[in-house]
């Protein structure tokens, strides 16, 4: 079934963000809290703004190994606006860092949800302060495949990063999408601010991609695949702005496959 055939179809967005909760991070826990409750905000701005076109859904998964409490969801695929601020009670820093359990349980699991859905799409951001350490499952090549099949279906990844080199980690998940963020209290609050940003740039973008499909509902899915990566492209860039990046959107072939 093409996923345009009702020109009201709207693009449902299934934002995940898998969150440090390793010990490390103990050290910025309230600016954490404070910048994952504005992000928030921020999905429930867009699904105001864009309300003809996108239907938000959020998860947060904290993880963390030999702590306290075991890597769990703190919301999975809620409607944004049934989502309540997370506090100090459902993230508390402790333990290690099992990085690749934690994305690869997390996008198998939405990987499932999306493929039921017909015009959805994963946005994934990580968060972490340090290196894989205590994965029993999955592998950093076993993840970096399945985000390299998710991206080339126009799926959105970000790495943010602190205490590692982030482009290179980042490129070994196959992610392009990189941000370094200084772990104190000022750059971890400048961190979130610049990803809510980046955020609100990319659902403006997506709302372009839209358009144009709900414009052309005979567009073959590579077409649009294509357009949803383009929408991905340079997340964190501040100068790639939904204006700059339009034209070149809307120039894809718009005829059926």
């Amino acid at each position: 079934m093409n996923p345009f055939n009702e020109k009201t179809m709207k693009q449902q967005i299934y934002n995940l963000i898998i969150l440090d909760e390793s010990g490390s991070m103990g050290c910025v826990t309230r600016q954490t809290l404070n910048g994952c409750n504005e992000t928030l905000n921020t999905i429930r701005s867009a699904q105001e703004k864009y309300v003809e076109t996108q239907e938000h859904f959020v998860s947060i998964y904290a993880f963390q190994s030999r702590g306290s409490r075991p890597s769990r969801y703190l919301f999975k695929n809620q409607p944004v606006e049934n989502v309540k601020h997370i506090t100090s009670d459902d993230y508390v820093p402790w333990g290690s860092t099992p990085l690749n359990d934690a994305v690869g349980s997390t996008l198998a699991d939405l990987k499932a949800i999306v493929r039921r859905a017909e015009n959805a799409i994963g946005s994934v951001t990580i968060i972490t302060d340090g290196e894989e350490n205590s994965s029993e499952k999955y592998t950093t090549e076993k993840v970096a495949c399945m985000i390299e099949a998710l991206k080339e279906m126009g799926w959105n990844f970000n790495f943010i990063g602190a205490n590692i080199d982030v482009v290179e980690t980042a490129q070994r998940y196959c992610i392009d999408n990189a941000l370094e963020f200084q772990q104190d209290d000022a750059g971890t609050e400048e961190m979130f601010l610049h990803e809510r940003n980046s955020r609100m740039r990319y659902y403006d973008r997506m709302n372009e991609v839209q358009v144009c499909c709900m414009a052309a509902p005979s567009m073959c899915d590579e077409d649009r695949q294509a357009m949803l990566r383009q929408a991905s492209d340079h997340y964190f860039d501040e100068e790639a702005t939904a204006e700059e990046t339009k034209d070149d959107k809307l120039n894809v072939n718009s005829q059926p496959c």
